[in-house]
């Protein structure tokens, strides 16, 4: 396998727009990255750079130590896996993945040896013989992994792989795919702007937004260390909860939104937040940390008192659905709750995991 390493890289189109920004990215051998991020980010770019489909305009993409920009595709030794397929309609599942390696010559011998092995891998064997249309969505999204396998490459590039898929198999395939890279030990390079599937599947998750890299790190650290806004509320599911309010009190200190809410801040977090004092703070709160009931001393102290306005029991859990100075927040609660629509009720809050971020959207750090 292989190290990958993007160097102040840059895509600039028509002279003027610049979808790709200053990129710099490190793929370690065997390492499973995922670029993730709302459409338009330029990640899929970014990835296409990569395998040499885009030129790049500013900036260095380097492959074990090699500069590549001016390397063909087919000279980098990548596999790259496509969001449909891209499949011949016309071959078998056993042509479609043998067809790289026919144009590349490789012997018979070596040929079967290889689209076996892949079809065994990848639990194809029996639909060796059939035609795409022949196939479930699944069983084509693994006979274009297939295809990727038996080229051996340094560097598998997926973009997108899973976002035909329906619910179900997307979980099915997400598993199908770490396993896969587990077997394989394999440098992997993976797009999407499915934020569980970052989660669960990458080691290190890259978020950028508008061409930007926003947090480089392991997917917790991204959820639980959050540098700006932007990353707290687009890692998670279903995403952090936001209100602007005041920094207010001299004593003790509180965050205020309005007459009917103010929570009193713990003592370490007091010394950096008097310095906003009379400025706007957003406070970020994830669904999970509201209880139905106080959990310490501390929660008993801070609470929200509300209406809700919608339930949805999921079975394992529950979603509260209520508004805050005009924001609509989610709590997620035990399946065991009672709760009903229309029911007016105290949320308790675990202070010690409240996030704030400044005005510019930078998280104000304890």
């Amino acid at each position: 396998m292989a190290h990958v390493e993007l160097k102040n890289v840059s895509k600039v189109y028509s002279g003027k727009t610049r979808v790709v920004k200053n990129v710099n990215i490190e793929v370690n051998d065997h390492e499973f990255v995922v670029l993730v991020g709302p459409s338009g980010c330029g990640k899929s770019t970014t990835l296409r750079m990569v395998a040499g489909l885009e030129e790049v305009t500013e900036g260095e993409i380097l492959i074990d130590g090699v500069v590549v920009n001016n390397v063909e595709p087919k000279d980098r030794d990548i596999a790259m896996v496509f969001q449909n397929y891209a499949l011949y309609p016309h071959m078998t599942v056993f042509e479609n993945m043998a067809f790289g390696l026919k144009l590349r010559k490789y012997p018979k011998e070596e040929i079967n040896s290889r689209v076996n092995e892949a079809a065994r891998i990848l639990d194809l064997e029996q639909y060796l013989n059939r035609k795409p249309k022949a196939l479930s969505g699944g069983q084509r999204q693994r006979v274009a992994v297939g295809r990727a396998i038996v080229r051996k490459p340094k560097v598998f590039l997926f973009d997108e792989p899973l976002s035909n898929l329906d619910a179900k198999l997307r979980v099915q395939m997400r598993t199908e795919i770490s396993k896969l890279h587990n077997k394989l030990n394999a440098t992997i390079i993976y797009v999407t702007h499915d934020q569980i599937e970052a989660m669960t599947m990458g080691s290190k998750i890259v978020l950028m937004k508008d061409g930007e890299i926003q947090q480089i790190g392991p997917p917790l650290d991204l959820y639980n260390n959050p540098v700006n806004k932007f990353v707290a509320g687009f890692i998670g599911s279903p995403s952090m909860n936001f209100v602007d309010g005041n920094i207010t009190g001299k004593d003790n200190i509180a965050f205020t939104v309005n007459e009917n809410v103010s929570i009193i801040l713990p003592q370490e977090k007091i010394n950096e937040l008097k310095m906003y004092q009379g400025q706007k703070v957003t406070l970020g709160i994830r669904p999970e940390d509201f209880s139905i009931n106080a959990r310490t001393i501390d929660t008993d102290k801070n609470f929200i008192e509300t209406t809700v306005e919608v339930v949805e029991p999921l079975g394992n859990e529950t979603f509260l659905y209520f508004t805050i100075s005009n924001e609509q927040f989610i709590a997620r609660v035990d399946s065991a709750s009672t709760v009903k629509a229309d029911d007016k009720v105290r949320l308790y809050l675990d202070v010690n995991k409240l996030y704030f971020f400044d005005e510019k959207g930078h998280r104000i750090v304890f």
